[in-house]
Protein backbone atom coordinates (compact mmCIF):
# COMPACT_ATOMS: atom_id res chain seq x y z
CA UNK A 1 0.00 0.00 0.00
CA UNK A 2 2.57 2.62 0.66
CA UNK A 3 4.20 2.16 -2.66
CA UNK A 4 1.24 3.11 -4.10
CA UNK A 5 0.76 6.26 -1.99
CA UNK A 6 4.89 7.14 -3.06
CA UNK A 7 4.13 6.65 -6.67
CA UNK A 8 0.99 8.45 -6.57
CA UNK A 9 2.67 11.25 -4.77
CA UNK A 10 5.87 10.98 -7.00
CA UNK A 11 3.39 11.42 -10.05
CA UNK A 12 1.26 14.25 -8.55
CA UNK A 13 4.50 16.32 -7.87
CA UNK A 14 5.23 15.41 -11.58
CA UNK A 15 2.41 16.99 -12.85
CA UNK A 16 2.53 20.07 -10.36
CA UNK A 17 6.41 20.76 -11.47
CA UNK A 18 4.96 20.69 -15.62
CA UNK A 19 1.86 23.15 -14.58
CA UNK A 20 4.11 25.50 -12.98
CA UNK A 21 7.03 25.42 -15.15
CA UNK A 22 6.16 28.51 -17.50
CA UNK A 23 5.46 30.61 -14.77
CA UNK A 24 8.70 30.46 -13.08
CA UNK A 25 10.98 32.97 -13.54
CA UNK A 26 14.25 31.72 -15.45
CA UNK A 27 17.73 32.74 -15.58
CA UNK A 28 17.64 33.52 -19.39
CA UNK A 29 17.44 36.91 -21.03
CA UNK A 30 13.45 37.63 -20.31
CA UNK A 31 13.27 37.20 -16.75
CA UNK A 32 9.82 36.70 -17.23
CA UNK A 33 7.38 37.89 -14.43
CA UNK A 34 3.80 38.02 -14.92
CA UNK A 35 2.84 41.58 -16.13
CA UNK A 36 -0.83 43.44 -15.33
CA UNK A 37 -3.13 42.54 -17.96
CA UNK A 38 -3.43 46.07 -19.07
CA UNK A 39 -0.20 46.91 -19.59
CA UNK A 40 2.23 46.27 -23.04
CA UNK A 41 3.80 43.08 -23.37
CA UNK A 42 7.25 44.80 -23.40
CA UNK A 43 6.99 45.16 -19.57
CA UNK A 44 7.96 42.52 -16.38
CA UNK A 45 5.65 43.92 -14.10
CA UNK A 46 2.78 46.40 -13.97
CA UNK A 47 0.12 47.93 -12.30
CA UNK A 48 -3.36 49.58 -13.18
CA UNK A 49 -5.43 52.09 -11.75
CA UNK A 50 -4.88 55.43 -9.65
CA UNK A 51 -4.48 53.72 -6.13
CA UNK A 52 -1.69 51.97 -7.68
CA UNK A 53 -0.05 55.30 -9.23
CA UNK A 54 3.80 55.57 -8.59
CA UNK A 55 5.17 57.80 -6.40
CA UNK A 56 5.50 61.22 -7.24
CA UNK A 57 7.60 64.31 -6.83
CA UNK A 58 5.77 67.55 -7.23
CA UNK A 59 6.90 71.11 -6.69
CA UNK A 60 5.51 72.78 -4.29
CA UNK A 61 4.10 76.18 -5.24
CA UNK A 62 5.83 78.76 -2.37
CA UNK A 63 9.04 77.41 -2.18
CA UNK A 64 9.90 75.48 -5.23
CA UNK A 65 11.22 72.56 -3.09
CA UNK A 66 10.25 68.68 -4.19
CA UNK A 67 7.59 66.89 -2.51
CA UNK A 68 7.05 63.36 -2.76
CA UNK A 69 3.94 61.94 -2.67
CA UNK A 70 4.38 58.58 -1.45
CA UNK A 71 0.62 57.07 -2.79
CA UNK A 72 -1.44 58.92 -4.39
CA UNK A 73 -4.16 59.22 -1.45
CA UNK A 74 -1.68 61.30 0.71
CA UNK A 75 -1.78 64.44 1.90
CA UNK A 76 1.23 66.52 -0.11
CA UNK A 77 2.63 67.96 2.51
CA UNK A 78 5.75 70.09 1.57
CA UNK A 79 9.22 69.17 3.93
CA UNK A 80 10.86 72.46 3.43
CA UNK A 81 7.99 75.31 4.20
CA UNK A 82 4.82 74.63 5.63
CA UNK A 83 2.61 74.84 2.38
CA UNK A 84 -0.12 71.52 2.92
CA UNK A 85 -2.50 70.28 0.13
CA UNK A 86 -5.24 67.57 -0.21
CA UNK A 87 -4.32 64.73 -2.24
CA UNK A 88 -7.38 66.25 -4.86
CA UNK A 89 -4.85 69.04 -5.18
CA UNK A 90 -2.57 67.34 -7.08
CA UNK A 91 -3.33 68.40 -10.33
CA UNK A 92 -2.79 71.66 -9.30
CA UNK A 93 0.83 71.62 -8.69
CA UNK A 94 3.60 71.15 -11.05
CA UNK A 95 4.68 67.45 -11.51
CA UNK A 96 8.49 67.17 -11.95
CA UNK A 97 8.49 63.12 -12.37
CA UNK A 98 7.23 59.43 -10.97
CA UNK A 99 9.83 57.30 -9.30
CA UNK A 100 9.57 53.57 -10.35
CA UNK A 101 8.24 51.96 -7.28
CA UNK A 102 10.85 48.34 -7.71
CA UNK A 103 14.16 49.90 -8.42
CA UNK A 104 13.35 53.95 -7.80
CA UNK A 105 14.26 54.92 -10.89
CA UNK A 106 12.76 58.59 -13.01
CA UNK A 107 10.06 56.90 -14.97
CA UNK A 108 8.79 58.52 -18.71
CA UNK A 109 5.16 59.68 -17.98
CA UNK A 110 2.42 60.79 -20.02
CA UNK A 111 -1.29 61.71 -21.24
CA UNK A 112 -2.89 59.66 -24.04
CA UNK A 113 -5.95 62.31 -23.55
CA UNK A 114 -4.73 65.71 -22.78
CA UNK A 115 -7.37 67.56 -23.93
CA UNK A 116 -9.48 65.37 -21.60
CA UNK A 117 -7.44 64.55 -18.11
CA UNK A 118 -4.97 66.65 -16.44
CA UNK A 119 -2.93 64.25 -15.27
CA UNK A 120 -0.43 61.54 -15.74
CA UNK A 121 -2.41 58.40 -17.96
CA UNK A 122 0.90 56.20 -18.01
CA UNK A 123 4.41 55.45 -16.83
CA UNK A 124 7.12 53.25 -17.84
CA UNK A 125 10.61 52.72 -16.03
CA UNK A 126 13.25 52.03 -18.73
CA UNK A 127 15.58 50.64 -15.88
CA UNK A 128 13.52 47.49 -15.08
CA UNK A 129 10.44 47.83 -17.66
CA UNK A 130 7.77 48.14 -15.16
CA UNK A 131 4.40 50.20 -16.21
CA UNK A 132 1.59 51.76 -14.71
CA UNK A 133 -1.18 52.62 -16.56
CA UNK A 134 -4.50 54.81 -15.02
CA UNK A 135 -7.37 52.59 -16.00
CA UNK A 136 -10.08 54.49 -17.13
CA UNK A 137 -13.16 53.57 -19.51
CA UNK A 138 -12.91 55.70 -22.80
Amino acid sequence: MTGLLQMTLSALKWVGQRVAAPLRRSDGPNKFRLSSVDTATTTYEGDSGWKKRPPAILECPSCAGKILQHHAWDDIDCPHCVASFDHDEFTDLELRSLRCPVCKSTMEHGQRHPEQVEFPEWATCDGCRYHWEFKHSY
